[in-house]
């Protein structure tokens, strides 16, 4: 197994996997390895890379567990948190001589799902990078129940109530209500 400093990359060799028992990976990583130039994804902990690693004749299959934890800004009342992000891993690995197709046009490297190596290694790190990042929430939360912020005057609901009146309903209704009314 072999790093490349310039463009992240963990390098596996084919010959490392044995037939029948396999490889397995097992190592911690700064976050900053992942995501080196993201300021959205701040890592607080190491990331945690178990996977296995099984070979059939030419295609090689991934299976594990890559997690860390990072620091996340609630999206409702923007209270800073630590989350625990876990991902599964699960990837097929082909040669690029391989036919995935079977009959059909050829795909291309990038398209699809598809995990293609050349020659005697291959790069796990675009697998568990992806993981990794589907992992991160699409809306994090600080708590599930999380109130969030007075949309008048900012006060964090979660600690305080606030003397704003609650709306009465959305203002762009509001000539319809009107004409509503009157019949």
């Amino acid at each position: 197994m072999a790093e490349n400093k310039k463009n992240p990359a963990i390098l596996v060799k084919i010959d490392d996997i044995d037939p029948e028992m396999g490889l397995v990976l097992s190592m911690r990583k700064p976050f900053s390895f992942f995501f080196p130039d993201d300021d959205v994804v701040v890592g607080v902990s190491e990331v945690a890379v178990d996977v296995s690693m099984t070979r059939g004749e030419d295609d090689i299959f991934a299976a594990g567990v890559v997690a860390g934890t990072v620091h996340l800004q609630c999206s409702r009342c923007l209270a800073e948190f630590d989350q625990r992000v876990e991902a599964t891993v699960e990837a097929p690995f082909f040669p690029k001589s391989h036919d995935i197709t079977a009959g059909e046009e050829e795909l291309e490297e990038d398209e699809g799902d598809l995990n293609i190596y050349e020659g005697d290694t291959l790069d796990i790190f675009p697998v568990l990078h992806d993981q990794l990042f589907l992992a991160l929430p699409i809306k994090p939360l600080c708590r599930e129940d999380c109130k969030g912020l007075c949309p008048k005057c900012g006060a964090d609901l979660n600690v305080t109530t606030c003397g704003c009146p609650a709306e009465k309903g959305e203002s762009r209704l509001a000539v319809l209500q009107k004409l509503k009314d009157k019949l």
